[in-house]
C-alpha cells in the first residue's frame, strides 16, 4: 500500500467532488496534494512506516486572498474525514508532520523561509537541503490557479550554480580527508572507532555528492541512501561500492585492503564525472585536486573567498 497514490484516489474520488459542491467560488482557486514530510511524500513508505503518522491525508492551499476561508475550508476537511472515514486513516503523533489547510505561501515558508521560493544565493541558505526536497516530493493533485505549482517548479530548478560549485568543492575535500587520507591513517593506528566515524563521514559525503552531481536534493538522512539508487548519474555505482563498503566493516587486513580498493573507485568515478561536467580537468586521482579547480569557477565573491572545505 502506497500513501501517497492511496491519498491520490481518497481526494479524487471523495474530497473533491464535495470540495467542488461545498466551496464553487473559491474551488478554482485552491491547489490540493500531499508534500512534505513523510516516508509516503516520497514513495518509501512500507510496512514498517505504519505503525505512526501513516495514512490517508493530503493539503489544501489557498492562494493568499483567500486565506479568510482557511477555517471554514479546515472545518469542511474535518467533517469530511468523519462522515466518510479513509480505508486507512492517518493517526497523528506527538511529533508528526502536520497536514491540514494553509496558504501556498506558509507552505513553503513553513520549509524554506520563502513564500515564493527563495530569489538569493542568501535567501537559498536559509534552510537544510532536505527541506527543499520535502518542498518538492509528493504530488499536486489539483491546482486551480498554479500558484503552488509554480513555486515548486522554481525549486525544482534546483540551486543556483555556484551553491553546487561550493558544496561539491567541500565534498571533494572531505572524500579525500576521509577516504583517500585518514582510512588507512586511522587503520594503523587501530582506533577503531574514529574508523568507524571515518566511513560514516565518507559515506555521507559521498552521497552528497552524487545528489550534488545529479542537481536533485538530498532527503532526510534515513532515505537518503535509498533515494540515491534511483539517481541517473552514478546512483547505483555509488550505492553499490557503499554497500561493498559497509559489508567490508571488518578490522582484518582484509577488509581493509577492500575498504581502500573500494574507496579509490567511487573517487575515481566522481572525478570523471567532474570533467565530464566541465568542473574539472584535473587528472589527478586526489580529490583535493577536483575541489580547488570547483572553487576556481565560483562567481560569488563572498562563496569564493571561503575556504575549500568549508561547508555552506
Amino acid at each position: 500500500m502506497n500513501g501517497l497514490q492511496l491519498s491520490r484516489e481518497y481526494y479524487a474520488n471523495t474530497a473533491e467532488p464535495s470540495l467542488k459542491r461545498e466551496f464553487p467560488d473559491i474551488y478554482p482557486r485552491l491547489a490540493a496534494g500531499l508534500a512534505g514530510n513523510g516516508s509516503e511524500c516520497f514513495g518509501y513508505d512500507d510496512e514498517i512506516s505504519r505503525d505512526h503518522d501513516w495514512g490517508i491525508d493530503f493539503y489544501i492551499w489557498s492562494l493568499e486572498q483567500d486565506k479568510d476561508r482557511i477555517p471554514s475550508l479546515t472545518d469542511w476537511k474535518r467533517d469530511l474525514f468523519d462522515k466518510h472515514p479513509p480505508q486507512h486513516a492517518r493517526e497523528r503523533s506527538d511529533y508528526g508532520a502536520r497536514i491540514a489547510v494553509m496558504s501556498c505561501g506558509e507552505f513553503y515558508s513553513s520549509l524554506i523561509g520563502a513564500p515564493n521560493g527563495p530569489t538569493t544565493i542568501n535567501e537559498y541558505l536559509r534552510a537544510p537541503e532536505e527541506n527543499f526536497a520535502m518542498a518538492t516530493n509528493g504530488a499536486v493533485f489539483y491546482d486551480g490557479p498554479g500558484e503552488f505549482s509554480k513555486t515548486r517548479s522554481l525549486l525544482l530548478e534546483y540551486f543556483p550554480e555556484d551553491i553546487r560549485r561550493k558544496r561539491i568543492a567541500a565534498k571533494c575535500m572531505a572524500l579525500a580527508q576521509t577516504g583517500q587520507y585518514n582510512h588507512s591513517r586511522v587503520a594503523r593506528r587501530r582506533d577503531w572507532v574514529t574508523l568507524r566515524t571515518v566511513l560514516s563521514r565518507f559515506t555521507d559525503s559521498a552521497i552528497a555528492m552524487a545528489f550534488l552531481l545529479n542537481r536533485a536534493y538530498r532527503p532526510y538522512y534515513k532515505w537518503a541512501y535509498k533515494a540515491l539508487e534511483a539517481l541517473p548519474i552514478l546512483g547505483a555505482e555509488t550505492g553499490r561500492l557503499l554497500l561493498l563498503i559497509a559489508e567490508a566493516g571488518a578490522f582484518d587486513d582484509v577488509a581493509f585492503g577492500a575498504r581502500e580498493c573500494y574507496i579509490e573507485e567511487l573517487c575515481a568515478l566522481f572525478a570523471e564525472e567532474l570533467r565530464a561536467q566541465g568542473l574539472s580537468s584535473s587528472r589527478e586521482s586526489f580529490l583535493v585536486a577536483h575541489g580547488e579547480e570547483a572553487m576556481s569557477l565560483i562567481e560569488d565573491k563572498l562563496l569564493r573567498s571561503l575556504p575549500a572545505q568549508y561547508e555552506i
